[in-house]
């Protein structure tokens, strides 16, 4: 498919829009729920269900959604869609605090579905953009959170920011959107299923990791605002430094980088501080690899990592992350994510980029 590429003046629109509307939307879920935490609307073992099904909702549901949006070509709606449902949640979060978090699950899932494919749509083929376009949301989290806990969350300004954007959206131009779908060959089948498995399985490790991790020292606020900010750095960067220098160095070489600093750092915040911005580097790889060998499916791609995401998150809702949360176990699978990305990116280029140099 020929694609008429946008200015860069488009993109930019584009990249600004999306990425503070990602940081809004996370912002007011994290707010939504931690501020019935605040409040003490629930119990504490009925707040920690609402925060499971919050994030099965958020993030499982991304792939059916992905479907959908896909099916229906209409990536904007759902983006709108999501921050309807997200700003619902904060206004009724007080009188209805299960229905608030499901609305915010489902806002949240819808969301990042229609602008997760958009980005993918932005530069095809290319992670610096989806890259940038997600590392916002951490930053949104980290407000929204303290916002919460510290009942200082305001609803209506929140809103009056979110029904902005979502009109933004529909000023900026939107790029030329891939849905031509191509079937997977028979001969070719073997590969996609190599690859999709291997990147999915780098994905869920580096969540579980990210979920597991344990920093006393992150109840110093200045010290959780530096290490969110080399989360958004490392996110923001890593598409751009992959694109520039290639995948498999810069990806790979920044996840088999980060275990030292990540092992070590449990108590020195700088080494921890430097392995989370390695440790998300890969971020925008993983997340373009899979749009890449699913082709005319952007919605349904970006929901796949979402689910890769969720599946290796799980056990950290539960008592073993105590028992997972050692340094073996931890060198250990981030080796293995590091080998299943190598292997997969590796394919990947002599499948589908044959006339590219594997680096």
């Amino acid at each position: 498919m020929e694609y008429k590429k946008l200015s860069l003046k488009d993109i930019s629109a584009n990249l600004l829009v999306y990425g503070i509307a990602h940081a809004v939307v996370d912002g007011i879920c994290a707010a939504v729920i931690f501020s019935i935490l605040k409040n003490q609307i629930v119990s504490a073992t009925v707040f920690m269900s609402m925060v499971i099904l919050y994030n099965v909702l958020a993030f499982g549901l991304q792939a059916v959604f992905g479907l959908a949006t896909d099916y229906f070509k209409s990536p904007r709606a759902a983006v709108c869609s999501g921050c309807v449902l997200t700003g619902l949640s904060a206004v009724i979060f007080l009188s209805s605090p299960i229905t608030a978090v499901i609305f915010a699950g489902l806002g949240n899932a819808l969301f990042h579905t229609g602008a997760g494919s958009i980005s993918l749509n932005l530069t095809p083929k290319k992670a610096a953009v989806p890259g940038i376009y997600v590392a916002p949301g951490a930053l949104g989290l980290f407000i929204g959170t303290m916002l919460g806990k510290n009942g200082q969350f305001i609803i209506w300004p929140a809103i009056f920011i979110l029904a902005i954007l979502c009109l933004l959206i529909f000023v900026i131009k939107k790029p030329q959107m891939n849905y031509e779908q191509e079937e997977i060959k028979e001969n070719e089948f073997n590969h996609f299923e190599f690859i999709l498995s291997l990147v999915f399985l780098s994905i869920a490790i580096r969540s579980l990791v990210g979920s597991i991790l344990v920093f006393p020292w992150k109840t110093r606020i200045d010290l959780l605002f530096v290490l969110t900010g080399a989360v958004v750095l490392g996110k923001g960067l890593g598409g751009i430094l992959a694109d520039k220098f290639g995948w498999i160095k810069v990806a790979v070489g920044a996840l088999a980088l980060s275990i030292p600093f990540l092992i070590f750092g449990t108590n020195i915040p700088l080494f921890a501080i430097i392995g989370m911005f390695l440790f998300n580097i890969t971020m925008p790889v993983t997340l373009t690899v899979i749009s890449n060998i699913l082709p005319g499916r952007p919605g349904f791609a970006f929901g796949l990592t979402a689910l890769a995401l969720i599946l290796g998150a799980l056990p950290a809702f539960f008592s073993i992350k105590q028992i997972l949360a050692n340094n073996w176990f931890i060198f250990s699978i981030v080796v293995i994510s590091a080998l299943a990305l190598y292997c997969g990116l590796r394919q990947h280029t002599i499948i589908y980029e044959p006339n590219k140099t594997a680096d």
